[in-house]
């Protein structure tokens, strides 16, 4: 088969290094990849938006499967544009990535089908003052709420809020100020959830569907989740606390709701579909659901996929979603290494040198997200430029080779975070008994 991944991130690289593991595949081609991809793929500086050159391309290069990695291509519609001229895509169409390319449409989707969410509630220009009597009931309640625009922000949309004066400031810019554009043409208003956040990632066919290896994200900049959102500054798998019986849970009571929900509505939806998690006590609410893989998740959860990835995406879009998914038994932590200013205006441009030359699968494995080959060197070309995986049989030795890795790479201004699965290691060291 000749297969053509959409995206240039980390996450692209994990998918375009996984899927060609498969038997299946005679050719991989990304689009526009990145300096990692292109040692492992043919890749083109085509924009992920750019639907007609995509088109194109697929058409000349004969391409049987189209993966799309990122939301915005999705939200856009890419998949109902290619289908259309009979390109087979893998990932959701324009109608049901509503799910993430609106807020509203998610929170309204899940209060109608009973997947629990926080106490919200929807609020436009015309509606301010109520937007900020609601936050003001929700911070005199709670001491916290929580605002998101509507729309895609790249996870730079939601914010977490603590006093009347910052909450009103963070209303206006959305709303009056139009600080995101049309993302924030609308907003949600939500209660502040207090827990544990995990991602829960699954393939579905419309009807069965698939659960990986549950992972943690690092959303914040710095260590002990300080500074500003990102979009992700590590990740790791499995999670040692989001025991089986919690994985079925949130099977029966977010999962099956929400293919309920989607065929009442009449959304076919075949793809990838992520749940953001908040773990309180033995109770799961739902954060926001993805339609794509997550990144950082996907660096850190591929690598334990026993399964030949290729093989499954085949069985979703042929309805027969019916094989089990296996795993290694390992654990897998990875970490962003991400440019100076990140996540605001941050350097391109700056060599990277790589003291160790290869890395063993068996301990490591480096996928490049915004990086550009030039004769021979890589050079930053991103925010987030690296993600550096360590693999072992714990937490705590796969954390060990993922900074052992790190001491060998060096870019000017490199910044990343140095408590990457600390807490999923805390929790194993606690409670020795894993399950």
């Amino acid at each position: 088969m000749r297969v053509l991944v959409i995206g240039g991130g980390g996450r692209e690289h994990a998918l375009v290094w996984k899927i060609k593991k498969s038997p299946l595949v005679k050719e991989i081609y990304a689009l526009p990849g990145n300096g990692g991809i292109s040692e492992i793929a043919f890749v083109e500086k085509i924009p992920v938006n750019d639907f007609e050159n995509i088109l194109k391309f697929s058409l000349a290069k004969k391409i049987d499967l189209v993966v799309v990695g990122p939301e915005e291509p999705l939200a856009l519609g890419i998949t109902d544009f290619l289908e259309a001229k009979g390109i087979k895509v893998f990932g959701p169409n324009k109608k049901a990535s509503l799910l993430e390319s609106s807020k509203a449409f998610a929170k309204e989707f899940m209060k109608k089908y009973g997947i629990k969410t926080a106490e919200f509630e929807v609020f436009t220009k015309e509606e301010i003052k109520k937007a900020k009597d609601y936050a003001l009931s929700l911070l005199r309640k709670d001491n916290f709420c929580v605002v998101k625009a509507d729309g895609l922000c790249f996870g730079k949309g939601s914010f977490v809020l603590k006093d009347k004066e910052s909450t009103f400031k963070v209303i206006d810019d959305l709303l009056i100020n139009q600080r995101l554009g049309k993302a924030g043409e609308k907003i949600v208003i939500e209660r502040c959830l207090f827990g544990q956040e995990v991602s829960l990632i699954g393939i579905t066919d419309s009807e069965n569907l698939l659960l990986f290896l549950p992972s943690q994200d690092h959303k914040r900049l710095l260590d002990n989740d300080e500074g500003p959102n990102t979009g992700g500054m590590g990740a790791y798998s499995p999670v040692p606390f989001f025991k089986k019986e919690l994985a079925l849970k949130a099977y029966e009571k977010i999962f099956q709701p929400l293919l309920f929900g989607l065929e009442k509505e009449g959304i076919f939806y075949c793809g990838v579909i992520y749940a953001g998690i908040m773990v309180e006590k033995e109770d799961l609410y739902v954060l926001e659901f993805n339609v794509r893989f997550g990144d950082p998740e996907t660096q850190a959860i591929l690598p334990l996929l026993k399964s030949d990835l290729l093989e499954i995406i085949l069985l979703a879009k042929e309805k027969n979603l019916k094989k089990e998914l296996e795993f290694y038994d390992k654990s897998c932590v990875c970490v962003v290494l991400a440019s100076a200013g990140y996540p605001y205006q941050y350097e391109k441009g700056k060599k990277i040198t790589f003291l160790k030359k290869g890395e063993e699968e068996e301990k490591n494995i480096i996928f490049h997200a915004g990086t550009e080959k030039k004769n021979n060197e890589f050079y930053t070309s991103g925010g987030r430029v690296l993600n550096v995986c360590g693999l072992s049989k714990n937490l705590k030795e796969a954390q060990a080779n993922a900074y052992s890795l790190i001491k060998e790479i060096y870019f000017e201004g490199m910044q990343f975070r140095r408590d990457i699965g600390k807490k999923g290691i805390d929790y194993e060291e606690n409670n020795p008994s894993k399950s």
